[in-house]
């Protein structure tokens, strides 16, 4: 039977009223039996009333006329009242009909003469047995009455609920196993009237569902036939996509044809995109991908890889080499782009990794051209170049060495070393520049990374925080020692970078004036506006603020009338020859002249022989620093005398690595 519960719900109903019924029934039965109880109780009292008003005036004449044929006939007729069960008289005749019940309920009359004179009693004792079985009698033919009733009833409703219910739920639940996205059209046909009642009401929704169903269904393969266009396409430039380049790739991958991949960045992009806003950006990309069409011709796969990326897949098959098709595409972007009403100018950096031989998979050679790339970027962009092992390898041991840099951060493996500042005159220990150190590189390699990573950032407040520190200790020790410090530009740049100085000046106990923070002319060209607010904010503060390698830098003069400083020192690169060539000496002495037109204080760094401490002098320079008067060395080891003087180990040729955090 293809619907097995088809007839469960006529079933269900049958039986649901048969047992509810069943169950009324049960429930009357108590109720039943006390109304007929009831009923006979009454009869019995309406049959003793019958005794005192019609027999007993009949028998007191028989018995008056000692007519005991007469009372028999009467009493014979009194229990053939409801539920009478003996009567029997007592006096001047005695006579006794019927049984005695075994529950009797009992009614005495006197029998008196026509001269009032008593003659004896009548005893009546109705049977309350035959009262109870009546009364269950009347209950049992009651329930096979209704029972009978009840089961006619069933079956008629049963008969009733298929023909207008379970037969066209049947059709509507066949209909609905019908409906499925691929066959909607081939669902049973369904009529329903305009009667409507529920199920009427339920077919007409179930119409409307197909319907409804077949506008979606038709809606779902047009947003699947567009799904998998856009799986396949960028929506901006119309160019396959990062997915459809990869299933390109790795279907080369498969035929073991050598090929190459080309990794292409867009040089000037985001100062565009920032600048003239994202609409003029979006155009541009437009405006690139059809020129990269054009150079790029049929020879290769060019697919747009995010944001202003772009990937080649040159088959090695084609007649073009691979450089002839980079060279052809970082020359191709010389032309200017017109875009929204401006004149755009573009360039693109190539990196190009080849198959098998730079990488054996699909993601080592996107990633081996993307570090091509970027390699091409970092030696002047526009320009392309093939994927080095040894550019690699350093990539990797600069990732590594990133690495040991925060876990060196997180463990405390930094050192400060300082070397101290001399008055010129009298050379008198003024102040000392805190150096870091670090054991597993020097500071012109891990400075850079760090500014490269941000790490910079919490390295430098380490450096105050200990730098002061340290000057504390010194002056608890009574000696009045600034401590100098170098700020990198990421620092300086920082919105907050004054408030940090002060907490930690305040957490020291120290003055201000016991701070001198070091920057350079080119940290201060990068955000000049920025970095003059915090540099104001710090001098009113009280912390001195020096330009450190004076004249290396690219600022104007104008510049330097604006920066709020308390000292200028001068590069070493100026004072290394001072003391041998003139042209040198004349350019410190213009430094210095400089510097005292604006009321600044001079330090000359890179002291290195005994005759350019007396050039120094003779300029008029303030302070002095330099190996010939000491080195840097930890706090512990640093002496607060006058230079002794220098060792044979100290020359011009002496290495000075200086770091702070630059």
């Amino acid at each position: 039977m293809p619907y097995p519960q088809q007839a469960k719900l006529s079933r269900r109903l049958m039986l649901s009223t048969l047992g509810l019924s069943f169950a009324m029934m049960l429930l009357l039965i108590p109720i039943q039996y006390l109304m007929d109880k009831s009923v006979a109780s009454e009869q019995v009292s309406q049959a003793a009333q019958q005794v005192e008003q019609g027999y007993l005036p009949a028998l007191n004449a028989a018995i008056w006329n000692f007519d005991e044929e007469r009372a028999r006939l009467n009493l014979e007729n009194l229990i053939q009242q409801p539920f009478a069960a003996y009567a029997a008289i007592q006096g001047d005749l005695s006579l006794a009909v019927g049984t005695p019940p075994k529950s009797p309920l009992a009614y005495r009359y006197d029998l008196v003469g026509q001269d009032n004179r008593r003659l004896g009693q009548l005893d009546v004792a109705f049977d309350q047995d035959a009262v109870s079985q009546y009364a269950w009698d009347r209950v049992r033919d009651a329930f096979w009455t209704l029972s009978l009733y009840t089961l006619i009833l069933s079956g008629l409703m049963l008969w009733l609920v298929q023909y207008t219910v379970t037969r066209r739920l049947l059709r509507l639940s066949r209909f609905a196993q019908g409906l499925r996205l691929d066959n909607l059209e081939e669902a049973p046909t369904l009529y329903f009237k305009q009667s409507q009642d529920e199920l009427d009401h339920l077919t007409k929704h179930l119409l409307d569902m197909r319907a409804q169903l077949v506008t979606d269904r038709n809606e779902l393969k047009r947003f699947e036939n567009e799904l998998a266009r856009r799986a396949n396409e960028d929506q901006l430039t119309g160019l396959p996509n990062r997915f459809s380049f990869l299933e390109t790739l790795y279907r080369h991958l498969d035929l073991k044809r050598e090929f190459a991949v080309m990794f292409l960045d867009l040089d000037g992009f985001k100062r565009v995109n920032d600048g003239l806003g994202h609409s003029v950006g979006d155009e541009l990309l437009k405006e690139t991908a059809q020129r990269l069409k054009e150079l790029v011709g049929d020879c290769a796969l060019l697919a747009r890889y995010g944001g202003d990326e772009f990937v080649l897949l040159v088959d090695q098959s084609c007649t073009d080499h691979n450089t002839h098709i980079a060279d052809r595409l970082t020359r191709g972007f010389a032309r200017p782009f017109h875009v929204a009403g401006n004149v755009l100018y573009l360039s693109v950096s190539v990196g190009i990794a080849r198959y098998p031989q730079d990488a054996g998979n699909g993601e080592e050679l996107i990633q081996r051209a993307d570090v091509a790339m970027y390699q091409a970027k970092n030696l002047g962009r526009s320009r392309y170049l093939f994927f080095d092992q040894c550019l690699y390898e350093n990539m990797l041991g600069k990732l590594e060495l990133e690495e040991k840099l925060r876990h060196s951060l997180e463990h405390g493996e930094f050192s400060l070393v300082y070397q101290p500042i001399y008055q010129a005159n009298g050379q008198r220990m003024v102040s000392a520049e805190a150096l870091l150190r670090w054991p597993h590189a020097t500071p012109d390699v891990f400075i850079p990374l760090a500014e490269e990573t941000g790490l910079i950032l919490p390295l430098g407040l380490w450096v105050l925080e200990q730098a002061l520190a340290q000057a504390k200790a010194w002056r608890d020790q009574g000696h009045d020692i600034v401590v100098s410090v170098n700020v990198s530009h990421s620092q300086l740049h920082q919105q907050q970078f004054a408030d940090k100085v002060r907490e930690l000046i305040q957490a020291s106990e120290l003055p201000s004036s016991s701070l001198q923070l070091e920057i350079t002319e080119t940290a201060l060209l990068e955000d000049w506006q920025g970095s003059i607010a915090n540099i104001q904010l710090l001098r009113d503060m009280g912390v001195r603020i020096a330009l450190d390698d004076f004249g290396t830098g690219y600022s104007s003069l104008s510049h330097l009338q604006q920066m709020p400083l308390d000292c200028l020192k001068i590069d070493k690169s100026f004072m290394a020859r001072v003391h041998e060539s003139e042209r040198d000496k004349a350019l410190v002495e213009a430094l210095v002249s400089l510097a005292r037109a604006l009321s600044l204080k001079v330090v000359a760094e890179g002291v290195e022989v005994e005759e350019q401490v007396r050039i120094a002098k003779a300029l008029g320079i303030h302070y002095l620093q330099g190996f010939y008067l000491a080195r840097p060395k930890k706090a512990e080891e640093l002496s607060f005398n006058p230079p002794s003087e220098p060792g044979p180990g100290a020359s011009a040729s002496a290495p000075d690595v200086r770091s702070g955090t630059q």
